[in-house]
């Protein structure tokens, strides 16, 4: 009776420590690094972001760190601020400059050494870019030049912005950015050998330009849609002696040329020439 007894204890200790077996393994694992985001959304030069994961485990005892590389550098760790119970962890990248590729992990690591990794990535700078803040602002048949103005408050990627002339492609914009209130300056392959030899081949337009007969200049964004159309329908035939600058008002005028700097506004209107 005493062996039975005997054995029926040593049973019930084994199911025992086989259920605490059992326990302690379904504690055992990886996190779960369930959502990765970071904020801003878009992220423009000046801006930190905010990494925020939310990680759970079981058996608690989690610690995350963000691990990020800007422009192809060295990668940084930044140790991410969290309940050890779970929940969101967060932690910062700091401002990059324009342009600037970073790519970033989350490594989420528990009281028994695992760990899980999740990683994200952004570009400094790309934005929705508002084309509309682009506009032709002075258009020189004598000096053969096409100036555009950015007159918003947000840099413009002009990648894909192309002009036509008389409705045929003539310039094509190239990754270059174009800052708020700054001026890009296109000149006419007629007079860069003789002008503007050391002129930027990128800068340059495939066509003349004319200061005595009709002209259209169309400005697009790179899905085709006009942003701008300067279209002279009733030139009278005379020699232009200037510029075609917009005034403060936004209206056309005969100007004083100057190339790539702000207008000087004009008192001979070409409105009526539309």
């Amino acid at each position: 009776m005493k062996k039975v007894l005997f054995i029926a204890a040593a049973l019930l200790l084994s199911v025992v420590a086989l259920n605490s077996c059992v326990e302690d393994n379904l504690y055992r694992g990886k996190c779960q690094i369930e959502t990765v985001n970071y904020a801003p959304k878009f992220v423009n030069e000046g801006d930190a972001v905010t990494v925020t994961a939310f990680i759970t485990y079981i058996g608690g005892g989690i610690s995350a760190d963000l691990v990020y590389s800007a422009g192809g550098a060295a990668e940084k760790t930044v140790q991410m601020t969290g309940a050890e119970t779970g929940g969101d962890f967060t932690a910062v990248i700091p401002a990059q400059p324009y342009d600037c590729p970073v790519e970033f992990r989350v490594v989420a690591k528990n009281k028994d050494g695992y760990t899980s990794e999740a990683k994200g990535k952004y570009t400094v700078g790309d934005v929705p870019q508002d084309y509309t803040k682009l506009r032709l602002n002075e258009l020189n048949g004598n000096d053969k030049f096409i100036e555009i103005y950015n007159f918003g408050d947000q840099k413009i990627k002009l990648q894909g912005v192309y002009i036509q002339k008389d409705e045929g492609l003539n310039w094509t914009g190239d990754n270059r950015v174009l800052d708020p209130g700054a001026y890009l300056l296109l000149y006419s392959e007629d007079v860069i050998a003789t002008d503007h030899p050391d002129w930027d081949p990128a800068l340059v337009f495939n066509s003349g330009l004319s200061a005595k007969k009709n002209v259209r200049i169309q400005l697009f964004d790179p899905s085709g849609n006009s942003i701008d159309d300067f279209n002279i329908t009733k030139h009278p035939g005379s020699k232009v002696s200037g510029s075609y600058g917009r005034n403060s008002d936004g209206k056309w005028y005969v100007q004083k040329a100057t190339p790539g700097a702000e207008n000087t506004n004009g008192t001979d209107s070409v409105e009526g020439w539309f």
